[in-house]
């Protein structure tokens, strides 16, 4: 298993063979139990793959750490219905 799943990086394409080639190059590594929960999740063809993305240096000069976010925002619960009052007892009103 990859020490970080659902990771990996790009580094800048050196030699490149035409103007209209890749700028970067690399790879992710995507953990099984990852991808069967975003198929489980959706039946649409068409599945976004939100990344993140850190450009580092290194030996051999600057490359891009990138990582699935997997980040979710808490779907806000509905409002709690305000308390009931409680039932008024007008037995003892006089009218």
């Amino acid at each position: 298993m990859n020490k970080y799943p659902n990771s990996g990086r790009l580094n800048y394409a050196k030699n490149k063979v035409n103007p209209n080639s890749a700028d970067v190059y690399g790879e992710i590594v995507f953990d099984r139990q990852f991808l069967r929960n975003i198929l489980n999740e959706t039946d649409a063809d068409d599945i976004p793959v939100k990344l993140s993305g850190w450009q580092k240096e290194g030996n051999f000069g600057p490359w891009f750490s990138i990582r699935v976010n997997t980040y979710k925002k808490e779907e806000s619960a509905p409002p709690k219905a305000a308390p009931a009052a409680p039932p008024v007892d007008d037995s003892d009103i006089p009218f």
